[in-house]
């Protein structure tokens, strides 16, 4: 309903005032990971929608995968480049705080998308105006209890459970395991973590090792569409049935929809990053146009993909919109 209601707002204001709104303005976008993560596509065709309908310039700035050493070089381009808005995920706020505040001081408005700066609310918040994404804590505890939903559904218990992190010193992605780890343990479940990477086979070998030690452990939630891609390789070589292991993940992709549909992962959670990149232009048009700004965050999930609506998700994905 909130988002309905920006958007219209979006439709009236650049209706009734298209005087106001002559200027063509520059954005950029800056972020941790790209288009070698099919995550990153969804977002940018949100970010390029919203381009072309506000008719504006926006750049996305970011290596092709994962890499929070490259932000601040990408930050001070778009300085050097004189945008008029920056999107900027904070998965580490002490890696692009210099850098931020050189764009803040230059007059640049910063809105935080994605990954939402943990500093949020405190003095040492990085200064942006507000955060359009997800709530990665509550996606986390979504998925702990869909797994004890699951497991009282099936008539099995809880006996251990393992959340395996990808990209160590990402924010949102701790934020995603602290918040499936808070409900599972306040069940007395033990809850391990485990270092893995966005290398499927490697990641697979890793949870292959993971579980000859800890047989015991039956639940599993992984933080992405590779690392889920790991798990069901992992499945598919050691020959668990569906449901053998519950398992629930982040995000989308055609493989985890597949096993949705075979029983085999529970629910994803998914953040409508399409929502992240179109909203972000929106939000730095109107502030340009017209001096406007929201007074809290926009939070775009989590939002919980199960069997009951995979199909109709599968065919916005398809269509770049999930």
């Amino acid at each position: 309903m909130f988002i309905r209601h920006l958007l219209a707002l979006f439709a009236v204001l650049t209706c009734l005032h298209p005087a106001l709104a002559q200027e063509r303005y520059k954005f950029a976008f800056v972020t941790h990971g790209g288009p070698g993560n099919p995550f990153w596509n969804v977002v940018i065709k949100g970010m390029k929608d919203a381009a072309k309908r506000y008719d504006v310039d926006v750049q996305w700035l970011s290596s092709p995968t994962f890499s929070i050493a490259d932000m601040p070089n990408f930050l001070d381009d778009a300085i050097a480049n004189k945008v008029n808005g920056i999107g900027i995920t904070c998965p580490d706020p002490e890696a692009i705080r210099e850098s931020v505040a050189r764009a803040h001081a230059a007059g640049i408005p910063i809105i935080a998308l994605n990954t939402a700066d943990p500093n949020a609310g405190k003095d040492a918040a990085l200064p942006t105006q507000f955060y359009v994404g997800a709530s990665e804590y509550l996606g986390g505890q979504s998925n702990a209890k869909a797994i004890l939903a699951e497991a009282e559904k099936r008539g099995m218990t809880v006996q251990r459970a393992v959340c395996p992190i990808q990209e160590l010193g990402h924010s949102g992605l701790e934020a995603r395991f602290a918040g499936f780890a808070s409900i599972l343990k306040e069940k007395g479940i033990v809850v391990d973590g485990l270092t893995i990477s966005n290398d499927v086979e490697q990641s697979a070998g890793l949870l292959r090792d993971y579980f000859l030690g800890q047989p015991q452990t039956n639940a599993i939630a992984t933080l992405g569409p590779l690392p889920a891609d790991a798990f069901y390789l992992f499945v598919e070589e050691a020959g668990k049935e569906p449901g053998e292991i519950l398992h629930v993940t982040h995000d989308t992709s055609t493989s985890i929809f597949d096993h949705i549909r075979k029983g085999y992962t529970i629910q994803a959670v998914d953040q409508q990053p399409y929502l992240q990149g179109y909203l972000t232009v929106s939000f730095l048009y109107l502030h340009n146009a017209y001096g406007l700004t929201l007074a809290r965050d926009v939070l775009t999930g989590p939002f919980s993909i199960n069997a009951t609506n995979v199909d109709r998700i599968a065919k916005l994905m398809a269509a770049g919109y999930r």
